[in-house]
């Protein structure tokens, strides 16, 4: 059965990295997986996540630059019954463009993210000291943030865009096996995109990570997770409102993480590091840099 479950894990991790089509949009989903709830799925929670996401040319030449996606996003995750939970998401996010010299800034709240799952298999035993919390869910991704639809006007990607102006579909699935103070997570999310307000149509979304963790226990209360993992990421091209693709949008990348929790209670802080090893983004012009993200968690 566990060599069964294993092998259920693996392919859902390959189906999902490989079904989109192939810049990204940073900070959107992008931002929805969460390392610092490996151990925490069972229980509730609110958190604050920070993040840098930075992306530059892959030339030198005169019309080369460098983006900086920053965000910070408020979290809550709450058990309404035993098996179903609900989770509310509200990001903010600072766009910092950097091209001969100028800057372009931009800076408010993002799309808000709301979604419910529920727990199909809540600790299940399915080996010799071999535990399976497995939870499916779905919600919507809605057009609360600053869309400014005159950006592509101004010799800019839709995708640094505060918000999206649209409506997306979310789907999602969390896999945790516990074997004693061991563990192997899978995340993956799907995004499908409708048409912003100006008929501009964002790229469909994939993300998929894979991570093994070891639970570490300093005390009664204290508890450090070392983990590391690979993650993966899709994004189908944009269409303008005539239909024709958008330039420089699509691509994918693969990540390898690390990082490591500290429980104190119930109260945990988080770092992770992300590094592209493997990526095209916009047909290669544009490429991803090392990630960083922190993160609190507060258990209740």
């Amino acid at each position: 059965m566990a060599k069964q479950t294993t092998l259920l894990l693996l392919a859902l991790w390959y189906a999902v990295s490989s079904t989109g089509q192939s810049c990204c949009n940073a900070g959107g989903l992008s931002s929805c997986g969460s390392t610092g709830l490996l151990t925490g799925l069972r229980n509730n929670s609110a958190g604050l996540r920070l993040m840098l996401v930075p992306f530059e040319t892959s030339t030198t030449e005169e019309q080369s630059y460098h983006d900086h996606f920053y965000v910070a996003e408020l979290s809550v995750r709450y058990q309404v019954s035993k098996r179903f939970k609900v989770c509310l998401q509200q990001p903010f996010r600072l766009n910092h463009r950097v091209q001969l010299g100028d800057d372009e800034l931009l800076s408010g709240l993002a799309d808000t993210r709301l979604t419910g799952s529920y727990a199909l298999f809540d600790n299940k035993p399915i080996a010799q000291n071999t535990l399976m919390y497995w939870e499916l869910g779905t919600g919507l991704k809605l057009p609360t943030g600053k869309y400014d639809p005159s950006i592509y006007y101004r010799d800019l990607p839709g995708n640094l865009n505060l918000g999206m102006g649209n409506l997306g579909y979310l789907f999602q699935s969390n896999l945790v096996l516990f074997v004693q103070k061991m563990g192997i997570a899978h995340q993956a999310m799907f995004q499908l995109n409708g048409k912003s307000r100006d008929d501009y149509h964002f790229g469909d979304q994939f993300t998929s990570a894979l991570t093994f963790f070891r639970e570490i226990a300093l005390g009664e209360k204290t508890k450090l997770t070392p983990l590391a993992g690979a993650s993966a990421e899709y994004f189908g091209k944009n269409h303008l409102p005539s239909g024709n693709f958008a330039e420089g949008s699509g691509g994918f990348g693969w990540l390898a993480v690390l990082g490591l929790n500290a429980q104190f209670g119930q109260w945990q802080l988080g770092a992770t590091s992300s590094i592209p090893f493997y990526q095209n983004y916009s047909q290669g012009a544009i490429v991803a840099k090392q990630r960083y993200a922190l993160e609190l968690n507060h258990f209740f």
